[in-house]
Formats: C-alpha cells, structure tokens, sequence
C-alpha cells in the first residue's frame, strides 16, 4: 500500500483509501486494458465496496493525472489503459477484448496535405471480427 501511496502523492493526487484500493488492483497485474465496469467487478470480487461512480471518478482521476491512457472504442465504451507508453491497439470484436500492437509492428503515412504543422499524437485501434 506504501507503494502506491507514494506514486497517488507524486502525481498529485490524495492517497484516499478507495484510490489506493482500486490503484493496487487495477495495477497490481501488469499492464492491461479495463473498462470501469471491469474493475467494478474485480472491485466486488475483492470486496472493496465502492460505487460505480467512485470507479469512473478514480479511473478519471488516474487519467488526468497521466497514470492511465484512454482508448475509446466506438462512442459507448471507454477502455483504460495501464501502459502509458506510446503504442497501438487491437480490438477483438467477438471476446471484447484490447491487445497491445508496438508502433514498429505498423508503418503508417499520412499525406503531406493533411497535416499543416507537426503531428503530436496518432491514435490507432484496429477492430477484428472474426
């Protein structure tokens, strides 16, 4: 709990006992992707007793801050990312289910004429249905 104690302290953010709960949780297995209704449930599974809303505020609360990456599939589901690390995304249709792609898996190219200035950032989530 000291650990994340200190990582919620040097972003900023109050060490409250539902932030560090569900911080130990969501980032105690690795790098992953979950959406707030995961870790609602792995929250019940735990016992932790917090509300959906307490999810979504910490979950956002972890992205403001820069714990989190967001990955928006579609317009009706916000996925969250534990690897803040520059990459890209597959999105497995028929499990619901995010993988991690390196950006030197895929080469991209954007027409000049597109882009006026530099390009900060590129988002790319690939979706298969099989």
């Amino acid at each position: 709990m000291n650990d994340f104690t200190k990582i919620l302290r040097n972003h900023k953010l109050r060490p409250t006992q539902q932030r560090v709960n569900l911080g130990k949780l969501l980032f105690g297995k690795g790098n992953r992707h979950v959406t707030a209704e995961i870790l609602k449930y792995e929250s019940d599974c735990e016992n932790l007793k917090v509300s959906q809303a307490t999810v979504y505020n910490v979950l956002n609360d972890f992205y403001n801050v820069g714990l989190l990456a967001k990955v928006n599939i579609d317009d009706d589901k916000t996925w969250y990312d534990t690897n803040v690390e520059h990459h890209y995304h597959i999105f497995i249709e028929d499990e619901s289910r995010l993988v991690d792609i390196s950006p030197d898996a895929i080469d991209i190219s954007i027409p000049k004429k597109l882009t006026k200035g530099k390009i900060s950032k590129v988002d790319l989530v690939v979706k298969i249905n099989s």
